[in-house]
């Protein structure tokens, strides 16, 4: 049986567990280096971290200020993610279950309220309730873009059980932004923020740059606060133009970006917002499915279709998102060569774009763009440099970690972006018919591997 180099029973430690729980309220709690990052206290015991919450639960008589300030402090300490869990299964056991019952359908479980009169909420009880709210807004402004699941459903209990503190939340957030960062209005603009259901709406009087530059500082402003970093913008205006991208959502962010970027004052401001938004593993949230998106998408767009020294934030951006489960970018690329061709410096942004996503599709177009002497020049240059063009120095230690040879890795990418370019391999001899003798002789070298 594999030792454990830190506690994790609480029977026969109540002492030591004592000392945890100070240490967190006074500060000095630490957390150790070593998977699964146990709780440190500076004498050097170490106690699983769920333990410590579990203690904290059977000892504490519960009280919504008192649960509030000791999880603030562990989720500023590790995160909320890592202490999630342990809280919901507290708050299945003393709500959920008691005034629930729970079917499993498609592996997802169903409560539905108990009819039983008997049952009746204690006072204690409805203060647990709004702990419970408060617990769902962190899921929502701590959690990964689908904890937002888990949040309506504490609304949902908590609304059913009679507490009125979600239709609070709906209208007012949680209240603890200045109502100077949340809303704003003058004869321009009308800007309203909810940061409980991660909402930004957007209202402009005026279609001119003023109002949109007022738009995008509330904006910015409200993502430099403790605002979600998943999130929705709504927008409306006498005016409404969308990005020149085929298949592009209409949503609000599509809007607002195709209107400011005709503005090159506020080009700034959009490049502000890409930086403060863009963030793997969150979403708009008002995007499904194959047009999910990671926030910062459409205001990246808007800047990679007006100049070239907007390719390093492309790039940028492209290197960030979740290839695993975005490819919306894949509609911007056949827009981006039609503006800037293949060039030295446009082929590393179209080829980052591929790098991107788990499979580009080929675009018929794309081979026009490649089947002369400088294109297919370029496209070598970068099959024989790939390691050092393509590859960070994370992506290499990660190759280094798990054994795998840089090169190979550049082989294998090599041959997404040949699909990506000129589609399925058997195709290949009916490309080199159309091309010279120099030609085909550097797309004979592209097919090699090695």
């Amino acid at each position: 049986m594999r030792q454990l180099n830190y506690l994790v029973k609480t029977e026969g430690n109540e002492a030591l567990l004592e000392r945890f729980i100070e240490a967190v309220n006074n500060g000095t709690i630490k957390l150790d280096k070593d998977y699964p990052n146990p709780y440190l206290l500076d004498s050097g015991e170490k106690f699983l971290n769920s333990s410590v919450i579990e203690y904290f639960f059977q000892t504490r008589r519960f009280s919504k200020e008192l649960y509030v300030d000791f999880f603030e402090k562990l989720r500023k300490l590790n995160g909320f993610n890592e202490i999630s869990y342990t809280i919901g299964e507290w708050i299945k056991k003393r709500i959920t279950e008691k005034f629930f019952d729970k079917n499993e359908q498609y592996w997802t479980e169903i409560w539905t309220r108990k009819t039983n009169p008997e049952i009746s909420i204690s006072e204690e009880e409805k203060e647990i309730l709004s702990f419970v709210c408060y617990v769902a807004v962190c899921h929502i402004k701590y959690g990964p873009s689908y904890a937002t699941v888990t949040a309506n459903r504490y609304f949902d209990i908590v609304t059913q059980l009679g507490s009125d503190e979600v239709e609070q939340l709906k209208k007012n957030g949680t209240g603890k932004l200045p109502k100077d960062l949340t809303q704003y209005k003058d004869t321009d603009f009308t800007g309203k923020a909810n940061d409980v259901f991660a909402s930004i709406n957007i209202k402009l009087a005026n279609d001119n740059e003023e109002s949109y530059k007022k738009a995008l500082q509330f904006i910015n402003n409200l993502l430099k606060s403790d605002f979600p970093k998943s999130y929705e913008i709504s927008f409306s205006s006498k005016q409404k133009e969308l990005l020149p991208i085929k298949g592009l959502s209409k949503c609000g962010q599509n809007y607002l970006f195709a209107g400011a970027v005709k503005y090159p004052n506020l080009h700034k401001n959009i490049l502000e917002y890409v930086n403060l938004a863009k963030k793997e593993y969150e979403w708009y949230n008002n995007l499904e499915d194959e047009n999910c998106a990671m926030p910062s998408t459409f205001a990246v767009f808007a800047l990679g279709l007006q100049d070239e020294k907007y390719f390093d934030t492309l790039i940028d951006y492209y290197k960030t998102v979740d290839e695993e489960h975005q490819s919306i970018q894949a509609k911007f690329t056949p827009v981006f060569l039609e503006k800037f061709g293949i060039s030295e410096k446009s082929i590393k942004v179209y080829i980052n774009a591929i790098l991107s996503m788990q499979e580009h599709p080929h675009n018929k177009n794309f081979i026009s763009y490649f089947t002369n002497e400088k294109s297919l020049k370029l496209l070598l240059d970068s099959k024989e440099n790939f390691v050092d063009y393509y590859f960070t120095k994370e992506d290499l230690k990660e190759y280094s970690d798990s054994g795998n040879d840089a090169q190979e890795m550049a082989d294998y990418c090599w041959e997404s972006v040949m699909y990506t370019t000129f589609g399925q391999s058997k195709n290949f001899s009916k490309i080199s018919k159309t091309l010279t003798d120099t030609e085909k002789k550097i797309f004979e070298k592209l097919q090699v591997n090695g």
